[in-house]
C-alpha cells in the first residue's frame, strides 16, 4: 500500500501546472480558400486575474492546416488550447473549389478535438463572420455560433452537423453530409440556409423552410413549427370569404414517421415515400367555418396535396445538385442482394431515379383561427 502512494505522488509530480490565465481557449476557427494557401483566423478566449475573460481573434495565412495552427502559436503570449473548440466556419469558396475533407480530417485526428464539434459553411468569408462583434450576451462569437446551432438542431429547423455526423456521412456510399449554412444579416451571423454537399463539395443549398422535408424524409421529426400555403380553392368550403388566392397554415407539435421502400430496380431505381404526419394547427391566417370532422378532413387534403407538391419539388432540386442527403442510395444499397454499390455507380443510378410521394396527414386539435 506504501508503494501505492508513493507511485502516485510521484506520477502527480510530473504533471505539468496549466495555469489558466496563460490558457487562450480556441472556440471558433474559420478556413477560407486564398489562391493556394489557407486564410482564416481563430476565436481565443482568455482569463484574466480578476477573473474576467475576453476574446480576440487571431489571423493566420498557411499552405495546411498545421502550419496554421503554429503561426497562430507564434501571435500570442498564451498557450493555445483546443479541447474546447466548439465551431469550425469553412467559407463558400473553400468548400465548393476544394472540398472541406483534408481540414475535416486533421480535425478528427486531433486528439485534443472532440467529435461533437459542430461544422458550418459561410458567405461571405469564415474569417468575416468570426470577426463578427454581434454576439448577444455571450462571451465571445464561438460560443455564440454553437448556441445558434444547437437551438436550431433542438428545434429540429436543421439535420445532425457534427464533426462525427459529417465524416461519417462522407464515408457512407448513398448518403452525402448536410451542414447550416451562415450568412450575415447587420454584421450579425444567421441561419437562413443548409448547405448541399456532394462527398465534401458544396453544391447548393436550400432554405430552412425546404430543410423541413430533408429531416422528415431523412428521420422522424417531433418539434418544431411548419408554415404552408394552400391553395384558397382546396379550402374554399370552410371560407366564409372567398379572396386572395392563398392561405397560410402553421402547425406545430409536429410528428412525422417516413417509410422509403424501394419497389423495382430497372429500368431505373423506384421508390415510394410515405410520410405520415400528426399536427396541430396553431394558427390560419383566415376564419374558417365552425369545425367539423368534414372540415378537419378538408384541411387535412389540402395540407397533404401542397406537402406532397413541395416534397416534389425539393427531390428534383436534390437530384438537379446531384446530391443524396436524405439516403436513398443507402437504401437501395440495402436492398439489392450482393451489391457492392460505389459513390459514382449510385450517381449515375440517382439521376435516373424516380420516387412515389404519398404524404398522410391528421390535424389533431386546432388553435388560433383569424
Amino acid at each position: 500500500m506504501k508503494r501505492l502512494i508513493v507511485c502516485m505522488l510521484l506520477l502527480s509530480g510530473c504533471v505539468s501546472p496549466r495555469i489558466l490565465e496563460e490558457r487562450g481557449i480556441i472556440t471558433a476557427t474559420a478556413f477560407d480558400k486564398k489562391g493556394k494557401s489557407y486564410e482564416g483566423g481563430a476565436v481565443i478566449l482568455s482569463f484574466q486575474t480578476n477573473k474576467s475573460s475576453m476574446s480576440e481573434v487571431i489571423e493566420a495565412t498557411d499552405k495546411t492546416g498545421k502550419g496554421f495552427r503554429q503561426i497562430l502559436e507564434a501571435r500570442t503570449s498564451h498557450d493555445l488550447d483546443s479541447g474546447q473548440l466548439r465551431v469550425v466556419v469553412y467559407g463558400k469558396e473553400l468548400a465548393e473549389e476544394e472540398g472541406i475533407f483534408t481540414m475535416t480530417d486533421s480535425l478528427r485526428r486531433d486528439a485534443s478535438i472532440g467529435s461533437l464539434v459542430y461544422l458550418t459553411v459561410s458567405e461571405p468569408s469564415a474569417k468575416q463572420v468570426i470577426k463578427s462583434k454581434k454576439y448577444e450576451d455571450m462571451t465571445d462569437i464561438g460560443t455564440y455560433l454553437y448556441r445558434l446551432i444547437e437551438k436550431n438542431l433542438r428545434s429540429e429547423s436543421l439535420l445532425a452537423a457534427t464533426l462525427h455526423e459529417f465524416v461519417s456521412s462522407y464515408y457512407d456510399v448513398g448518403k452525402d453530409p448536410v451542414l447550416p449554412y451562415l450568412s450575415m444579416r447587420d454584421d450579425k451571423p444567421i441561419i437562413e440556409k443548409v448547405a448541399l454537399f456532394r462527398g465534401d463539395k458544396l453544391v447548393g443549398s436550400v432554405p430552412l423552410d425546404e430543410s423541413f422535408y430533408i429531416k422528415i424524409l431523412a428521420s422522424e421529426y417531433n418539434a418544431g413549427l411548419k408554415r404552408i400555403s394552400v391553395s384558397r380553392d382546396e379550402v374554399a368550403p370552410l371560407l366564409p370569404k372567398k379572396k386572395g388566392k392563398k392561405v397560410n397554415i402553421v402547425m406545430n407539435e409536429i410528428h412525422t414517421k417516413r417509410k422509403i421502400k424501394l419497389i423495382s430496380q430497372k429500368p431505373a431505381p423506384h421508390f415510394r415515400v410515405t410520410v405520415k404526419m400528426q399536427a396541430e394547427i396553431l394558427e390560419m391566417s383566415e376564419k374558417m367555418k365552425p369545425i367539423t370532422q368534414a372540415n378537419i378532413r378538408t384541411l387535412e387534403r389540402a395540407i397533404e396535396k401542397q406537402m406532397k407538391k413541395e416534397i416534389e419539388k425539393l427531390l428534383n432540386k436534390l437530384k438537379a445538385y446531384k446530391t443524396d442527403p436524405i439516403g436513398f442510395g443507402q437504401i437501395y444499397d440495402h436492398s439489392v442482394r450482393a451489391l457492392q454499390l460505389t459513390d459514382k455507380q449510385w450517381y449515375e443510378l440517382y439521376r435516373e431515379a424516380q420516387m412515389d410521394v404519398d404524404v398522410n396527414v391528421s390535424i389533431l386539435r386546432t388553435g388560433k383561427i383569424d
